[in-house]
Formats: structure tokens, C-alpha cells, sequence
């Protein structure tokens, strides 16, 4: 019962304090008409997903782009054995903004997001871990291009 108590006060104040959601539809003034990709990668298409997501339709400011990612993993550190113990994974966007003639490119952006992991004995589990890291890599390069949208428009 304390917890159905503690609940309800927390979404009374939630919904009182003036809390908005930073990424809503409604404060993106871009919207992604469509995205080229340089090559068919997983990356390209998981940005493109997300990105999408974020894209206002009824904004009257339209963006085609031009995306090629990377994602780089590199032993930072090796055991006494030679086995590595610490990776670094490195994932880059270049973003090209193309006129609405889809011939010249008005501005390019890149950015990048690395994460540095421990190494582990379970091979399965390390693969799911890096799923994961590489998830919230993309993520944080969307949340900087949306800025990076929004800026451009302004």
C-alpha cells in the first residue's frame, strides 16, 4: 500500500512540475526527407532508424542526407598471457547535407562516440555487451545530430 502511496505522489509532481520530454516531436523544427547511404552497413541503417524518429513533418524545414558510419574496436590493454583485457570501440558518423537538388552538399558534420570495456571469458555475453555499448553509441551521436538539426535551422 506504501508503495502505491509513494506512486502516485511521484506522477502528482511529475505532472505538476512542468517536466517535458527534451527530444518531443513537437520542438524538432527539421524534417528528414530522406537519407542516402554511402554503404549498406548495419550502423547506417540502426541511424537511420532512430534519426527518423525524431523527424517533425509538419515542419516546413526539409533535409536530405548522406550517411557513412564506422565502427572501430581496438585493444586498449593485454593481460601477462598477450590476451586483451580492455577494448576501446570507436563509432563515427559523417553526416552530408545535400541541397534540395541532391548535387551539392551544403555542410558536413562528423561525429563520434568511443567506449572503453573489459574484456570477458564469455565470448556470448561479451558480443551481447558490445551490442549494447554500440546501441548507446548511436544513440548519443542521434541526440548530438538532432542538436546539431536544430541548430542549423536557427
Amino acid at each position: 500500500m506504501k508503495k502505491l502511496i509513494i506512486i502516485v505522489i511521484t506522477l502528482f509532481f511529475l505532472n505538476n512540475c512542468g517536466y517535458t520530454p527534451i527530444y518531443s516531436l513537437k520542438n524538432n523544427n527539421f524534417y528528414i526527407k530522406e537519407i542516402s547511404q554511402k554503404n549498406e552497413s548495419k550502423l547506417n541503417s540502426k541511424f537511420e532508424d532512430t534519426i527518423k524518429k525524431f523527424s517533425n513533418q509538419n515542419s516546413e524545414n526539409t533535409i536530405n542526407l548522406e550517411i557513412n558510419s564506422n565502427k572501430k574496436i581496438d585493444i586498449i590493454s593485454k593481460d601477462k598471457k598477450g590476451d586483451p583485457s580492455v577494448f576501446n570501440m570507436t563509432i563515427s558518423l559523417t553526416i552530408n547535407i545535400i541541397n534540395k537538388n541532391n548535387y551539392e552538399i551544403n555542410k558536413q558534420k562528423s561525429l563520434s562516440e568511443n567506449f572503453s570495456y573489459n574484456n570477458n571469458s564469455n565470448k556470448f555475453e561479451l558480443k551481447q555487451y558490445e551490442k549494447e555499448i554500440e546501441n548507446n553509441l548511436i544513440n548519443k551521436i542521434v541526440e548530438k545530430s538532432i542538436l546539431y538539426f536544430s541548430e542549423l535551422q536557427k
